[in-house]
């Protein structure tokens, strides 16, 4: 199987252009985590597109809706093991997540009148403040009722990635695996 990967900042910047233009007068990306979470959560109870034909969105939107609408089609053709995961390169909020949430929806790949998703959405936490912050992301994410429906649907399956590299580039190899260590706790107790 493939798994799709990138990184926070290009998933931000393509949900803020699709909804600027969906949501005139929106600016998606000076609203603060709550905010961003709430319009986020908004959009991902309806299955009303926010993408239109004739649109002219940016290169990298275009590109970056290109990659799930390939997704999306290699899971016609091959079946849904052939791409298993999402993973968010820098993740550091829920809104990183819920904006991959609907990127997918755009695509199909999550239908939420089903509640169904059709991949795992994978959070990478990479820096120390990340990592330190990884337990309590988490445990906001999955206090919301709305993406505890879609993960039902991926048997509960929910999976996190701890960056080891760009940690210890952060703060130096102790620092690194003693955060490391941290975060593995704090998402072992959020988990249970």
């Amino acid at each position: 199987p493939l798994d799709l990967r990138q990184n926070s900042d290009v998933h931000a910047r393509t949900v803020a252009e699709l909804l600027a233009i969906a949501r005139p007068g929106s600016d998606y990306l000076a609203l603060d985590e709550s905010g961003r979470i709430a319009l986020l959560l908004e959009e991902l109870a309806t299955p009303r597109p926010l993408t239109a034909p004739g649109v002219n969105y940016s290169d990298e939107t275009r590109g970056e809706l290109a990659i799930f609408h390939t997704a999306q089609s290699i899971h016609q053709r091959y079946g849904k093991a052939a791409i298993e995961n999402v993973i968010i390169s820098k993740t550091d909020g829920v809104s990183d997540i819920l904006e991959v949430a609907v990127l997918l929806k755009e695509v199909g790949l999550l239908r939420p009148l089903e509640h169904a998703l059709d991949v795992n959405i994978v959070p990478l936490f990479e820096t120390i403040g990340d990592l330190a912050n990884s337990g309590p992301i988490m445990d906001q994410l999955l206090a919301i009722p709305l993406y505890n429906r879609l993960l039902g649907s991926r048997q509960a399956l929910q999976e996190c990635m701890l960056g080891y590299s760009d940690s210890n580039k952060d703060g130096g190899f102790l620092t690194s695996t003693w955060a490391l260590y941290r975060a593995e706790i704090a998402l072992t107790q959020v988990f249970a």
